[in-house]
């Protein structure tokens, strides 16, 4: 039965029981010899069974209305890792075992993304510079373009930074067990949420999508391999847009709550642009010599709390440059984690990969790497 007929169905019942009001009044006048008392009492007992079974029909069609199918669930099967199927290694740092747990229960359901790098908000930060110079030459072009009046944007050292970092598992087992192929990506962002002269813009965003490919390995000097195809730029036009493509080489290995992960890369090589203003084009034809060709991460856990740093250097003797990220994890109540971040070097960001920069701040993990 349609839903629409509920409401004619309830008219119908106010339209019916008039008549019978009406009736009701027009006997009691029309006998009165009688013995009121006991006629009223009929009609009132006749009038009751009357809504009541108007009312049983009512119901009736409102549970044909609601009623629905029997919700359809689909069994899927999930292979469990016994306990007897993990390294040693694996138990060496907290959180490993169920990070890999996780993920396999989390490979077979199609509604679950994964943490992939950590996931945070800074919402205090403080930077030594900026790429001001570049951004306002391009906005004020911008600006003269449009008729308007040059000026400049004024952007601020303080700024709201955040990471968002996601991976869903494509396909598992491929290579053995506990190797997985997975995409990944991960959003970090630089707001001058307090610089009301720029309208708070998003300074810069770096987009990082990625294939991955995971497995364990074969050898003792490391515990897991990862290769993947990497693209890396900030989504922006003319002589603001950065990018580049890599393939990436990394390994890991475990120790009683130490862990070292050590990546190298090959960028792949792009045409040469005329013109900076191209959209077609190598955009940073020297990133290699800030950033280099690899970087190493190093984490240790000493209870609640972790330190981690983030090394790259272009291994170029003549013009040495490279830089240093460091990160203190503390506990707070709840899920959550409290972190301060420095940053020393080149390459923070894309929009910067050139410019040397110090910046700290203090913020919120969500996710942890583990």
């Amino acid at each position: 039965m349609n839903i629409v007929k509920l409401p004619l169905i309830l008219l119908s019942l106010m339209l019916m029981l008039m008549p019978y009001s009406y009736a009701e009044t027009e006997i009691a006048y029309r006998d009165v010899a009688e013995d009121v008392v006991i006629e009223e009492a009929v009609e009132e007992e006749s009038t009751v069974e009357m809504l009541s079974e108007l009312v049983g029909d009512v119901v009736t069609e409102i549970e044909e209305i609601v009623e629905v199918e029997p919700l359809k669930t689909k069994t899927r099967k999930v292979e469990v890792i016994a306990d007897e199927e993990f390294s040693d290694f694996m138990y060496r740092y907290p959180g490993l075992v169920e990070k890999l747990r996780t993920e396999r229960l989390a490979s077979r359901n199609p509604y679950v993304l994964l943490p992939h790098k950590p996931n945070y908000f800074m919402p205090l930060t403080h930077t030594t510079k900026i790429n001001q110079e570049e951004q306002q030459d391009f906005y004020n072009a911008v600006r003269i373009e449009n008729g308007e009046a040059k000026q400049k944007p004024g952007f601020d050292h303080t700024e709201f930074v955040f990471q968002l970092s996601v991976k869903y598992i494509v396909a598992d087992n491929i290579l053995g067990k506990f190797s997985t192929l997975s995409v990944a990506y991960t959003n970090k962002s630089y707001w001058q949420a307090y610089n009301d002269s720029v309208s708070a813009i998003f300074r810069e965003t770096n987009h990082e999508p990625e294939i991955i490919l995971g497995f364990k390995a074969f050898r003792d000097w490391a515990d897991f391999w990862t290769l993947s195809f990497n693209h890396q730029s900030n989504g922006q036009v003319g002589s603001l847009s950065r990018s580049w493509n890599r393939i990436i080489l990394g390994a890991t290995k475990v120790w009683p709550n130490k862990l070292l992960y050590v990546r190298a890369w090959y960028r792949i090589p792009e045409e040469s642009k005329s013109d900076k203003m191209d959209s077609i084009g190598d955009d940073n034809p020297d990133i290699h010599k800030h950033l280099g060709y690899g970087d190493i991460f190093y984490l240790r856990k000493s209870g609640d709390h972790s330190i981690s740093a983030t090394i790259r250097n272009n291994l170029d003797i003549n013009n040495n440059v490279g830089s240093i990220e460091l990160d203190w994890t503390y506990p707070l109540p709840g899920n959550v984690k409290g972190f301060i971040q420095y940053f020393n070097g080149y390459g923070e960001s894309l929009i910067d990969y050139d410019q040397y920069q110090e910046r700290i701040g203090i913020g919120i993990k969500i996710t942890d790497w583990l």
